[in-house]
């Protein structure tokens, strides 16, 4: 079997294998402050890849070739698993997909906060659950999303007469977003 190569050396069910761990990484990046509980398992399926990935490279580095200068070429498939992490964690941490989330959810946020001055629990915004508040002393509609952020609620306000204000008294920090919008986090 000159050619074929066995399949736990070949580059390939690792690089599909690390879908997962994209994907699961896209999806805790998704809310403000994102889901932690997401991206404790997405952390340990990167883990296992990249265990995986080593074990499969390292096999197929140390496997007799016939000339191996002419046949390196064909290992380029083991970088597709270290550029999906970079990837990912480079959108992560540009916040694209986080941004890319919100302009999808755009629209239903707005007409959410366009209801009357009430407070409305668990409300489905397209992939979200958000709890909606009104009452806020810098005069933001606050809409919590929620299982979202690691040790207080997080989401988005909707503050259209002002620039809210980040103090340490309410706890409340904001970060611009798109016009009247922007993310908050309950910091303790």
């Amino acid at each position: 079997m000159v050619g074929r190569v066995a399949r736990w050396r070949s580059p390939w069910w690792t690089a599909t294998a690390a879908l997962v761990p994209v994907t699961l990484t896209a999806w805790a990046a998704t809310p403000p402050g994102g889901y932690f509980t997401t991206a404790v398992v997405a952390s340990l399926c990167w883990l296992a890849v990249g265990l995986a990935w080593l074990v499969t490279a390292g096999a197929a580095l140390v496997a007799p070739h016939r000339p191996r200068l002419r046949q390196a070429w064909r290992l380029w498939p083991f970088l597709l698993v270290p550029a999906l992490l970079v990837a990912t964690h480079g959108a992560v941490d540009r916040d694209l997909v986080g941004r890319a989330a919100f302009a999808a959810h755009q629209s239903a946020l707005e007409a959410l906060v366009a209801e009357p001055d009430r407070r409305l629990a668990d409300q489905r915004v397209g992939l979200f659950e958000v709890d909606v508040d009104v009452d806020r002393p810098n005069g933001c509609t606050v809409l919590t999303v929620a299982g979202a952020g690691l040790l207080g609620p997080t989401g988005w306000a909707h503050c259209p007469d002002r620039v809210p204000v980040s103090a340490k008294v309410d706890g409340y920090k904001y970060a611009p977003l798109d016009g009247p919008w922007y993310e908050f986090t309950l910091d303790w």
